[in-house]
């Protein structure tokens, strides 16, 4: 009975962890109609949200506002397990259930769709960093290139406007001087825990703290850290970094109460990527993007970071909901105005233009409630979202009358690049005076397009040099990039040139070059440019760009930890366990446990099918050897009369695995994350050998191919974390071949296995 046990345990652990609907999972349950509910949005709404909605000619409410129907609700939860929250806008309950099938068959139900997740937070990273060398000044360096000062000049600082800030947390936002005049005035005017299900949202997580402070702050210098110091806040804890896979459920619901709350401005640095979906899921399709969408619809503007994944080649996209039409997604810079390196890169898998501007995000001035210094530096484009939401509320209060789209619109025009725009940048960085001036100031000519019958050359003039980076673009005719450059323009090394037969199959392309504040244009299929003046630049031109992006080197890379299918050598060390292997003679064990020893090395091929599931196989090529007791059974094993002390059998194997994998939490650090193998495994023998020996000196007694089977199989498992991970494999063929001859070898081994990532 014991051997039943262990021989069918590891097969039932590989039959029942394949997917099954009967398992309990969260769902949205999607209903058909509102029939029955009433509603009162005078009530309901405050009366921010009435004038927001009125101010922007949207109806006071719709049926997206109408509640859900209490006993479809009802009846739901009798076959749920639990209701974790509900949407409005989009008529559904989110629950946990072991039922789906007896709710699909509820006839009010539309459809239902699976909430998937991982058990890592789903906020973006931030990257902490003490700098004590801040000196009093009137604005902080990430509000300079804003030009925020001529906000400052006018007294322009959000007043009126109503910012919802949802996150993680707000650890000591409550006490922090940094917003002592947002409490002394009662101007964070509601507060909702939706984990908890409590007002209370003053700790868990800094970092919304840090995020809040990028909006509103003011550090001990006097100097904001934020351009939206005269706002109104809201603030909404939607992370825990416990049980996500109701994270994305309780965003969704923090907008919805934004919305009824009166917020003008939603700010989240937050997003759902590459540990929950796939690069071509960024689409604006997502539940959440499509919640954005809704907000937007409802005349709110939505910020929300871009993500960073800038770095990541598997993944090469951005972050969800950034990626939902109508959202004002922000990309990341440094100090110097270049991207910061972890920035995600647009556009979306749909090819619409992101992000839509840029923002400081590389060593951010931020409140910082975790440390002793109250005021750090920090790094993410978690920080760039809030300071362009803390822009676009005093850019707002400029012109009240302008719709949330309209103000979108109006932001992208005053970014520093604009019209240029590539998938790093944007339109640049918005800059305050635009909304503030008459009229803008004349550009001067910075950059001068010539050309041949081959190539159109890019020049800047020698008195224009200012050691800054030339930034140029091909464009389709409907805006999409089909590449984008960076060249640093140095004395001497002032012209670009540009093939035009690289765009010959591209009707009407557009090239846009930019530099030092002047973009220039050229369309190939109707401007006509000065020839080139040879003779004059001949030995004056820049051939190589110091960072080239392309619609082809943008692409994620389908192979990688993360991607869609991965390739891995790995290593394993086992130690086989005596289980009762027996001698023919049927006296007991023959093989020492702990001295026994076996060693692989394999390459390993990986599919995944979604973020949680994976098919894939192994070959691998390695050696056991047995060190074998009771030397009075020599003659049927060694077949010599003479008694040795050191008994070995040695043997070579080829082994091929098919298996699944489930992938329990996010990737970590090597990208693989907590998961768990089950498979199938089939073994040749080859290379058995017999050896026998004393005091360190061996000798060989024979080669026999007959004491072990030729040909194995069972069943194995391995629980992992990241390149480490321990199995254990169990020979289940003994049962149907019984041993040959004398020998049966141990048919339980437990090991550790080492695997190298490529292609992250």
């Amino acid at each position: 009975m014991r051997i039943l046990r262990i021989v069918f345990l590891p097969l039932l652990i590989f039959i029942f962890s394949l997917p099954s609907t009967s398992a309990q999972e969260c769902y949205w349950i999607f209903f058909r109609d509102k029939n029955n509910t009433s509603f009162d949005p005078a009530t309901y709404f405050h009366p921010k949200a009435i004038e927001r909605r009125l101010q922007q000619g949207l109806p006071p409410c719709d049926s997206t506002d109408f509640p859900l129907n209490g006993q479809y609700k009802s009846q739901t939860a009798a076959l749920s397990e639990e209701v974790m929250g509900e949407s409005r806008w989009f008529n559904a309950l989110a629950v946990k259930t072991f039922q789906i099938e007896d709710i699909l068959a509820l006839p009010f139900v539309k459809n239902v769709q699976r909430i998937d997740g991982d058990f890592l937070p789903a906020t973006v990273e931030t990257d902490i960093a003490e700098d004590n060398t801040s000196t009093p000044t009137q604005l902080t360096e990430q509000l300079y290139l804003m030009k925020g000062e001529a906000f400052a000049e006018q007294g322009i600082d959000g007043k009126g406007l109503r910012i919802a800030v949802l996150d993680g947390g707000f650890k000591m936002a409550d006490t922090h001087p940094a917003f002592q005049h947002l409490r002394d005035e009662h101007r964070i005017v509601a507060t909702y825990n939706f984990p908890l299900k409590k007002e209370n949202v003053y700790g868990w997580d800094s970092h919304g703290t840090m995020v809040l402070s990028c909006i509103a702050g003011i550090d001990e210098h006097g100097r904001p850290l934020g351009l939206a110091t005269g706002a109104e806040f809201l603030l909404a804890r939607t992370e825990t970094g416990l049980e996500n896979r109701i994270e994305e459920v309780w965003w969704q619901m923090g907008m919805e109460w934004a919305d009824r709350n009166g917020a003008n401005i939603i700010n989240s640095s937050l997003g759902y990527g590459k540990d929950r979906y796939n690069p071509d899921q960024m689409d604006g399709t997502s539940l959440v993007a499509k919640a954005a969408q809704m907000a937007a619809a409802k005349g709110i503007l939505v910020c929300n970071s871009m993500g960073n994944e800038g770095d990541d080649r598997t993944w090469r996209t951005i972050i969800t909901p950034a990626d939902a039409e109508g959202v004002l997604a922000v990309g990341g810079i440094d100090r110097d105005g270049n991207p910061s390196s972890f920035t995600s890169l647009g556009p979306t898998s749909d090819g619409r233009l992101k992000p839509n501007v840029s923002a400081m995000a590389t060593r951010v001035d931020v409140a910082n409630p975790s440390r002793n210094n109250l005021y750090t530096k920090a790094s993410g484009t978690s920080f760039a979202s809030p300071l362009t939401a803390g822009f676009a509320a005093c850019a707002w209060q400029t012109h009240r009358e302008w719709s949330c789209q309209q103000l979108l619109a109006e932001i992208e025009k005053s970014g520093s690049l604009y019209p240029y725009y590539d998938y790093q940048y944007g339109y640049g960085v918005p800059q305050a005076d635009y909304f503030t001036q008459a009229s803008p100031a004349p550009k001067s000519p910075t950059v001068k397009l010539y050309q041949t019958d081959s190539a159109i050359f890019i020049v800047v003039p020698d008195e224009c040099i200012r050691d800054k980076n030339l930034l140029y673009h091909i464009a389709q005719p409907d805006g999409r990039l089909v590449e984008y450059r960076t060249v640093l323009i140095k004395e001497r090394e002032n012209i670009v040139k540009v093939q035009k037969s690289s765009y010959r199959n591209i009707d009407g392309w557009v090239l846009r070059a930019h530099y030092n504040g002047y973009t220039i244009e050229y369309h190939s299929d109707k401007d006509h440019l000065e020839p080139f003046p040879k003779e004059q630049y001949s030995q004056r031109i820049y051939w190589r760009s110091s960072e080239i992006h392309t619609a082809a080197t943008d692409q994620p890379r389908v192979r990688g930890v993360n991607a869609r299918y991965n390739f891995a050598p790995y290593f394993s060390l086992g130690f086989p366990v005596p289980t009762g292997g027996r001698m023919s003679t049927n006296m007991g064990d023959i093989v020492k446990g702990g001295s026994s020893v076996s060693f692989v090395v394999g390459i390993r091929y990986k599919h995944n099918f979604c973020k949680w599931y994976s098919l894939g196989g192994n070959l691998e090529l390695g050696g056991t050897w047995y060190r074998l007791k009771y030397p009075a059974f020599h003659s049927k094993v060694i077949h010599t009369e003479q008694l040795w002390p050191f008994y070995e059998l040695s043997m070579g194997h080829l082994t091929a695995e098919i298996y699944q994998r489930f992938r329990l939490a996010a990737g970590g650090l090597f990208g693989y994350g907590v998961f768990f193998d089950t498979g199938i495994y089939g073994r040749w023998n080859f290379g058995c050998r017999q050896t026998i020996g004393d005091k360190g000196i061996r000798v060989r007694e024979r080669d026999d191919q007959h004491v072990v089977n030729r040909l194995e199989w069972g069943v194995r498992a391995r629980l992992g974390y990241d390149i480490v991970s321990v199995y254990v494999q169990y020979r289940i063929s003994r049962l149907i071949a019984p041993p040959v001859e004398s020998i049966d070898c141990p048919h339980l081994e437990v090991g550790a296995q080492l695997t190298l990532p490529f292609g992250k």
